[in-house]
Protein backbone atom coordinates (compact mmCIF):
# COMPACT_ATOMS: atom_id res chain seq x y z
CA UNK A 1 0.00 0.00 0.00
CA UNK A 2 2.86 2.43 0.82
CA UNK A 3 4.53 1.66 -2.47
CA UNK A 4 1.34 2.40 -4.40
CA UNK A 5 0.91 5.69 -2.50
CA UNK A 6 4.53 6.68 -3.15
CA UNK A 7 4.26 5.90 -6.88
CA UNK A 8 1.03 7.90 -7.14
CA UNK A 9 2.64 10.88 -5.40
CA UNK A 10 5.68 10.78 -7.72
CA UNK A 11 3.47 10.61 -10.82
CA UNK A 12 1.30 13.53 -9.64
CA UNK A 13 4.33 15.73 -8.93
CA UNK A 14 5.87 14.87 -12.29
CA UNK A 15 2.66 15.66 -14.18
CA UNK A 16 2.30 19.00 -12.37
CA UNK A 17 5.85 20.08 -13.29
CA UNK A 18 5.42 18.99 -16.92
CA UNK A 19 2.13 20.89 -17.12
CA UNK A 20 3.81 24.08 -15.88
CA UNK A 21 6.54 23.75 -18.50
CA UNK A 22 4.03 23.10 -21.26
CA UNK A 23 1.98 26.16 -20.34
CA UNK A 24 5.12 28.31 -19.99
CA UNK A 25 4.58 29.06 -16.31
CA UNK A 26 8.22 29.76 -15.65
CA UNK A 27 9.25 32.39 -13.18
CA UNK A 28 12.02 34.53 -14.58
CA UNK A 29 13.69 37.41 -12.87
CA UNK A 30 15.69 39.96 -14.82
CA UNK A 31 17.49 42.90 -13.23
CA UNK A 32 15.69 45.55 -15.27
CA UNK A 33 15.34 49.16 -14.21
CA UNK A 34 12.76 51.72 -15.19
CA UNK A 35 13.90 53.96 -18.03
CA UNK A 36 15.04 57.48 -17.20
CA UNK A 37 15.65 58.58 -20.78
CA UNK A 38 14.49 57.67 -24.25
CA UNK A 39 16.23 54.61 -25.67
CA UNK A 40 18.20 54.60 -28.87
CA UNK A 41 17.31 52.23 -31.69
CA UNK A 42 18.61 49.02 -30.09
CA UNK A 43 16.49 49.32 -26.93
CA UNK A 44 19.34 50.64 -24.80
CA UNK A 45 19.19 53.92 -22.92
CA UNK A 46 22.06 56.40 -23.34
CA UNK A 47 23.54 55.25 -20.01
CA UNK A 48 23.91 51.71 -21.41
CA UNK A 49 21.12 50.05 -19.44
CA UNK A 50 18.33 48.21 -21.20
CA UNK A 51 14.61 48.86 -20.94
CA UNK A 52 12.21 46.78 -18.89
CA UNK A 53 10.94 43.83 -20.90
CA UNK A 54 13.63 44.09 -23.58
CA UNK A 55 16.14 41.26 -23.98
CA UNK A 56 19.69 42.32 -23.20
CA UNK A 57 21.80 43.58 -26.08
CA UNK A 58 25.53 43.06 -26.26
CA UNK A 59 26.09 46.81 -25.92
CA UNK A 60 23.95 46.95 -22.77
CA UNK A 61 26.21 44.36 -21.11
CA UNK A 62 29.44 46.33 -21.56
CA UNK A 63 30.68 47.44 -18.12
CA UNK A 64 30.02 51.13 -17.52
CA UNK A 65 33.69 51.98 -17.03
CA UNK A 66 34.78 50.53 -20.39
CA UNK A 67 35.50 53.15 -23.05
CA UNK A 68 34.07 53.16 -26.56
CA UNK A 69 36.97 53.65 -28.95
CA UNK A 70 36.66 56.11 -31.86
CA UNK A 71 34.69 54.80 -34.83
CA UNK A 72 36.73 52.90 -37.40
CA UNK A 73 35.61 53.58 -40.98
CA UNK A 74 36.96 50.19 -42.16
CA UNK A 75 34.28 48.13 -40.42
CA UNK A 76 30.70 48.39 -39.13
CA UNK A 77 31.03 47.98 -35.38
CA UNK A 78 32.02 49.22 -31.97
CA UNK A 79 35.09 48.39 -29.91
CA UNK A 80 35.19 48.87 -26.14
CA UNK A 81 38.38 49.00 -24.08
CA UNK A 82 38.67 48.17 -20.37
CA UNK A 83 39.86 50.97 -18.03
CA UNK A 84 43.29 49.36 -17.61
CA UNK A 85 43.62 48.87 -21.39
CA UNK A 86 44.27 45.11 -21.14
CA UNK A 87 40.89 43.83 -22.37
CA UNK A 88 38.61 44.66 -25.25
CA UNK A 89 35.24 43.70 -26.74
CA UNK A 90 34.22 44.29 -30.34
CA UNK A 91 30.67 44.12 -31.69
CA UNK A 92 30.48 44.18 -35.47
CA UNK A 93 28.71 43.03 -38.65
CA UNK A 94 29.72 41.68 -42.02
CA UNK A 95 27.79 41.17 -45.24
CA UNK A 96 27.00 37.51 -45.87
CA UNK A 97 26.71 37.77 -49.64
CA UNK A 98 30.39 38.62 -50.08
CA UNK A 99 31.78 35.16 -49.34
CA UNK A 100 30.77 31.53 -48.94
CA UNK A 101 29.37 30.48 -45.56
CA UNK A 102 32.21 28.02 -44.88
CA UNK A 103 34.85 30.58 -45.82
CA UNK A 104 33.42 33.13 -43.42
CA UNK A 105 33.24 30.57 -40.62
CA UNK A 106 36.90 29.70 -41.23
CA UNK A 107 37.80 33.39 -40.96
CA UNK A 108 36.08 33.51 -37.55
CA UNK A 109 37.73 30.32 -36.30
CA UNK A 110 41.31 30.62 -37.48
CA UNK A 111 43.77 33.43 -36.82
CA UNK A 112 47.55 33.50 -36.77
CA UNK A 113 49.40 32.46 -33.58
CA UNK A 114 46.28 31.24 -31.74
CA UNK A 115 45.71 27.92 -29.96
CA UNK A 116 42.06 26.86 -30.07
CA UNK A 117 40.69 25.24 -26.89
CA UNK A 118 36.94 25.55 -27.58
CA UNK A 119 35.04 25.28 -30.85
CA UNK A 120 31.29 24.89 -31.29
CA UNK A 121 28.98 25.66 -34.14
CA UNK A 122 26.16 24.71 -36.41
CA UNK A 123 25.14 25.66 -39.91
CA UNK A 124 24.34 29.29 -38.99
CA UNK A 125 26.74 30.10 -36.13
CA UNK A 126 30.20 29.40 -34.80
CA UNK A 127 32.00 30.16 -31.53
CA UNK A 128 35.71 29.75 -30.85
CA UNK A 129 37.97 30.42 -27.90
CA UNK A 130 41.54 29.77 -26.93
CA UNK A 131 44.90 31.35 -26.20
CA UNK A 132 47.02 33.86 -28.02
CA UNK A 133 50.24 33.93 -26.01
CA UNK A 134 49.13 34.68 -22.42
CA UNK A 135 45.80 36.13 -23.52
CA UNK A 136 42.39 34.53 -24.02
CA UNK A 137 40.33 35.23 -27.12
CA UNK A 138 36.66 34.49 -27.78
CA UNK A 139 34.82 35.05 -31.04
CA UNK A 140 31.27 34.23 -32.06
CA UNK A 141 29.47 34.89 -35.32
CA UNK A 142 25.85 34.22 -36.21
CA UNK A 143 24.15 34.40 -39.57
CA UNK A 144 21.32 36.95 -39.28
CA UNK A 145 18.90 39.01 -41.35
CA UNK A 146 17.58 36.04 -43.32
CA UNK A 147 21.11 35.07 -44.31
CA UNK A 148 22.18 38.53 -45.48
CA UNK A 149 24.53 39.52 -42.64
CA UNK A 150 26.83 38.11 -40.00
CA UNK A 151 26.72 39.51 -36.47
CA UNK A 152 29.90 39.10 -34.42
CA UNK A 153 31.40 39.59 -31.01
CA UNK A 154 35.09 39.28 -30.21
CA UNK A 155 36.86 39.46 -26.86
CA UNK A 156 40.51 39.48 -25.92
CA UNK A 157 41.81 39.69 -22.35
CA UNK A 158 44.65 38.48 -20.10
CA UNK A 159 44.35 34.83 -19.02
CA UNK A 160 44.48 35.82 -15.35
CA UNK A 161 41.12 37.62 -15.80
CA UNK A 162 39.32 34.48 -17.01
CA UNK A 163 37.14 34.01 -13.91
CA UNK A 164 36.19 37.68 -13.91
CA UNK A 165 35.48 37.82 -17.66
CA UNK A 166 33.62 34.49 -18.07
CA UNK A 167 30.20 35.88 -16.99
CA UNK A 168 30.50 38.84 -19.37
CA UNK A 169 31.59 36.63 -22.28
CA UNK A 170 28.74 34.16 -21.65
CA UNK A 171 26.13 36.91 -21.36
CA UNK A 172 27.38 38.67 -24.51
CA UNK A 173 27.35 35.39 -26.46
CA UNK A 174 23.75 34.79 -25.38
CA UNK A 175 22.73 38.37 -26.19
CA UNK A 176 24.26 38.04 -29.66
CA UNK A 177 21.67 35.35 -30.39
CA UNK A 178 18.95 38.02 -29.88
CA UNK A 179 20.30 40.12 -32.77
CA UNK A 180 19.14 37.93 -35.65
CA UNK A 181 16.45 40.41 -36.68
CA UNK A 182 18.56 43.54 -36.02
CA UNK A 183 19.33 44.30 -39.65
CA UNK A 184 21.10 47.62 -40.16
CA UNK A 185 21.90 48.96 -43.58
CA UNK A 186 25.65 48.70 -43.66
CA UNK A 187 28.04 45.83 -43.10
CA UNK A 188 31.72 45.32 -43.67
CA UNK A 189 34.00 42.33 -44.01
CA UNK A 190 36.92 43.47 -41.88
CA UNK A 191 37.51 42.20 -38.36
CA UNK A 192 38.66 44.53 -35.56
Amino acid sequence: MRTLLLITLIVLLGVDAADARRRHHHHRSYPFELPTAEPDVDGVRPNGRRLRGQPPTVASLVPGNWVLEPKNSDWDGKRFLSPDGTSWLAIYRAAAEDEALADHMRSIIFAKDETITYLRGERTWVAVSGFKDSRIFYRKGILACAGKAWHHIAFEYPAELKIKMDPLVAAAAQALDNTQSDCGQSASVNRP
